[in-house]
């Protein structure tokens, strides 16, 4: 299950597949929790891929990491 929601963040699962990782998803909050942070490390990593400073990417990441463990998102 890991390696589908980890394609499900990348967005390079497509069809039947990402239907049933995201159902399941959204009902186990294991992997709920978990896809929620695959994306922000992904969104983060696609920053630096955009020359953003790697400590204020770091930076921005530890962010949005406390933003989901405190329920704010």
């Amino acid at each position: 299950m890991e390696a589908l929601l980890q394609q499900v963040a990348d967005g390079s699962l497509h069809g039947i597949k990402k239907y049933f990782t995201l159902f399941h998803a959204s009902h186990c909050y294991h992997c709920g929790s978990f896809l929620k942070r695959i994306k922000t490390m992904v969104s983060v990593m696609r920053d630096r891929k955009e020359n953003i400073a790697p400590d204020a990417a770091m930076d921005r990441l530890k962010a949005q990491i406390k933003d989901l463990d405190s329920g704010t998102k």
